[in-house]
């Protein structure tokens, strides 16, 4: 069983095992997440088809590799402690350039419904508000003439120079990060890609956007790689069960920002809200002038290239959603209001009006929330009028302010118990003796089979239900 079908499923490492054999091969295009994901979907898919058989896991790694010739922090996070550490105990072997397990206990059957990722701090975050230059790795080969095209294929893992994308030749050299950027002539700054691709790739500062788009190219031209092929060869491949798609989308049109609005639903998943008109579009075209102007570049002379366009849109998008968190952020720091505490306090004294516990604490709140407000009102009447003298007046409020906020605080830690659920994984809380809820209204918990809300986004506890299956497990 393969999920890449450029090189041919390993046989199984003892036929009399009838074991199953699952290969990947971890591409240069492929990150950490999309690895493991993919790695997780084909675990999956072996457990599926032959439960209880032996799976043999076999993995390869092409480029990922850093300035010193080991592999880089994603190929080491997959091999291992991702292997190792999450998927080792439901399989039976796994084999991998660096090492050979076995597993000394018989492989599990308990396979979770889902994989998360949950690391926000990798070191592959990329900076959103800075727009830095970013390349794989902080410490590029500072030759000045570009590396052989061999040179680059074999970094690649390539047989013969073809494009990543499509297998076709002749290629270009194509900069994963553009010179005009700041890129290197590194041979891990370089793919091989067709004329084609070389130009519908994007030019951006963000090595990683350039190694997504690769990926999702692969799968969007992925019938291109089968062209030529005999019909005998692929009616062969279909007789041992796989399948070869032939034939890719259809593009509605040729008009630029059509592409650019396919790109951003397909690749970086925007949904037709994302393209609404209103006040945030003309915010979102004043960032993604900015991101235009400063991370990106044109290359060949092309002015405009959907795929450049696109990266700079989701930049733009994200560049927005992090500048409101960080005002959010800022209120928050003084405003009392819209804690999710306060909320779950309300919507206990509505299911439970006689908790005297939530309200005290929804009273704390309102008294902070006037005492912010009054002071948000004499800090405009010192901008508009200059009177030096309500400077006086704004510090007696601010203390008042921080005298509430301590009260609601100490309320809160009083009152409140708080954990996270065992079955979906969010935040539930209590307060006093009452019963634990979801601190999030619906959908936020709406997956979760131990909760249930009305229609205006309350908790029924009629309908609690208990659930017996065992929780979802994570990989941190």
């Amino acid at each position: 069983m393969d999920d890449n079908s450029q090189k041919p499923v390993m046989p199984s490492a003892d036929a009399e095992s009838k074991g199953i054999a699952l290969y990947h091969d971890m591409r240069v295009e492929e990150d950490f997440a999309k690895c493991a994901t993919r790695l997780f979907a084909i675990l999956k898919m072996a457990a599926v088809k032959s439960p209880g058989v032996p799976r043999l896991l076999y993995l390869d790694v092409q480029g990922h590799r850093d300035a010193a010739g080991d592999y880089d922090a994603d190929a080491r996070e997959i091999i291992h402690e991702f292997l190792l550490g999450y998927l080792g105990p439901y399989l039976t072997e796994i084999h991998t350039p660096l090492y050979e397990a076995k597993n000394p206990q018989p492989q599990r059957e308990d396979i979770p419904d889902v994989l998360n990722l949950r690391d926000p701090h990798r070191e592959h975050a990329y900076d959103h508000r800075e727009l830095p230059l970013r390349n794989r790795d902080s410490h590029p080969d500072r030759r000045r003439s570009r590396p052989p095209v061999r040179a680059i294929a074999d970094y690649l893992g390539l047989d013969e120079p073809i494009c990543l994308i499509c297998w076709q030749a002749p290629v270009e050299r194509a900069h994963v990060v553009p010179e005009s950027l700041g890129g290197s002539n590194d041979v891990r700054n370089f793919a091989l890609l067709c004329r084609r691709h070389h130009r519908e790739a994007p030019d951006v500062a963000d090595a990683e956007a350039f190694w997504s788009w690769v990926d999702y190219a692969c799968e969007r031209d992925g019938h291109m790689k089968w062209a030529g092929v005999a019909p005998e060869t692929l009616a062969r491949a279909e007789r041992v069960g796989v399948r070869i798609e032939t034939s890719g989308p259809v593009r509605k049109s040729l008009h630029h920002f059509d592409r650019v609005r396919d790109e951003l639903v397909r690749h970086y998943g925007w949904s037709p809200e994302d393209f609404a008109g209103g006040d945030h579009w003309g915010s979102l075209m004043v960032e993604f002038h900015t991101v235009m102007d400063a991370a990106t570049s044109t290359h060949f002379n092309v002015a405009k290239k959907a795929s450049t366009e696109a990266w700079a849109f989701e930049v733009a998008r994200r560049r927005l959603r992090d500048g409101a968190a960080e005002r959010e952020a800022d209120v928050d720091r003084t405003v009392v209001a819209s804690r999710p505490s306060v909320e779950l306090a309300e919507r206990t004294v509505r299911k439970s009006p006689d908790s005297g516990d939530a309200r005290r604490l929804v009273e704390a709140a309102r008294r902070a929330d006037i005492a912010v407000e009054a002071a948000a009102l004499v800090r405009d009447l010192i901008g508009s009028a200059g009177v030096s003298s309500a400077e006086e007046v704004l510090r007696g409020i601010k203390e008042e302010v921080a005298d509430r906020t301590a009260q609601f605080d100490r309320l809160a830690d009083e009152l409140m118990g708080q954990t996270v659920c065992r079955h979906c994984g969010h935040a539930i809380a209590r307060i006093g003796d009452a019963s634990w809820r979801h601190s999030a209204a619906a959908p936020m918990s709406r997956g979760c089979r131990a909760a249930s809300f009305d229609r205006d986004g309350t908790w029924d506890d009629s309908l609690d239900r208990t659930w017996k299956a065992s929780p979802s497990k994570t990989y941190r």
